[in-house]
């Protein structure tokens, strides 16, 4: 290779390829500053969150469903095993496959996560008490729930039952608890996330717009489950898993913000995103010490399976 020198000739360049080169500069600048607004604005909008939750439900979804239906109800039974008894003869069976929630702890946190996310979605700063009729209505649900749970309880011990219990009203009023429960984490979202100037008087949830739509979204999910076919069950398996962590999340949520300091506080979306994170770091972290706990306790103390 010839050392350099000043004397040497240059390599001319042409003014098409000069005028070529720029070109392509300039198009890298305007796709740069074109992807920094939109990812700028994404991140300020109110769909940042639930459009990255989606995404991590797709890519875990379709992680299992290559893993396939044995391996999903391995793994996803192991990661509630801390949070319900599942019993196989309380549960959902799609073909050979168990839900890894029992039917009533199906019911409960899918009626959870689809009222959350409807009322996200139809009222999103609407943070005002329901009307007393909604709230009685909620409340009943809570009392069916206990007494087909006590009603279940007097049939495992051998004592005079009500009625014969019944996956499909365990299914019933979980899902009836499940509304109420989703109607109180969305109010305390908003409740705690917004500041008060932010927030309207609206009733969280309406009679009216609210609960009709909700019946029909849990009805065609409690069929589903009913009927059980088998290539849904990865789908179905990954839904309940994502219920779980929303719910535990939700529950952490103005806890989180009171740690650091942004209770009432948020202003844009891209603010909650941090606090996301660390509530859904609480909901892994408690569901994943509840399983190992019981896992632990199984083996240390030998209990046979639940029927």
């Amino acid at each position: 290779m010839r050392p350099y020198s000043p004397d040497r000739p240059r390599k001319r360049i042409r003014p098409e390829q000069w005028y070529a080169g720029e070109l392509w500069k300039g198009f890298a600048v305007v796709v740069w500053r074109g992807a920094r607004s939109v990812s700028r604005r994404f991140l300020a909008s109110e769909w940042a969150i639930p459009l990255a939750l989606l995404v991590l439900l797709g890519v875990a979804g379709g992680a299992l469903w290559l893993l396939g239906p044995a391996r999903t109800e391995r793994a996803t039974i192991a990661a509630l095993h801390g949070l319900c008894a599942q019993r196989p003869s309380h549960s959902f069976w799609f073909g050979p496959y168990r839900l890894p929630f029992d039917a009533r702890m199906t019911g409960l946190y899918s009626g959870a996560l689809f009222t959350v996310v409807w009322l996200m979605l139809r009222a999103r700063s609407a943070s005002g008490a329901p009307r007393r009729a909604v709230i009685l209505l909620l409340a009943t649900g809570v009392v069916f729930l206990a007494v087909d749970g006590v009603n279940a309880l007097a049939l495992d011990l051998g004592l005079p039952t009500l009625y014969e219990p019944r996956n499909s009203l365990r299914y019933v009023t979980g899902a009836w608890t499940g509304v109420a429960l989703g109607t109180v984490l969305r109010w305390v979202f908003v409740s705690t996330s917004w500041p008060p100037t932010w927030r309207t008087a609206d009733p969280v949830v309406s009679a009216r717009r609210d609960l009709p739509v909700l019946a029909v979204l849990l009805s065609g999910f409690g069929w589903l489950v009913r009927t059980g076919p088998v290539t849904l069950y990865p789908a179905v398996a990954v839904v309940l898993v994502v219920a779980a962590v929303l719910t535990l999340a939700l529950l952490a949520w103005p806890f989180v913000l009171l740690a650091t300091g942004r209770l009432e506080r948020l202003t844009r979306w891209s603010e909650a995103l941090v606090p996301s994170v660390v509530s859904g770091g609480c909901a892994l972290v408690v569901m994943g010490l509840t399983s190992s706990l019981r896992f632990v306790a199984e083996a240390l103390v030998g209990l046979p399976p639940l029927s």
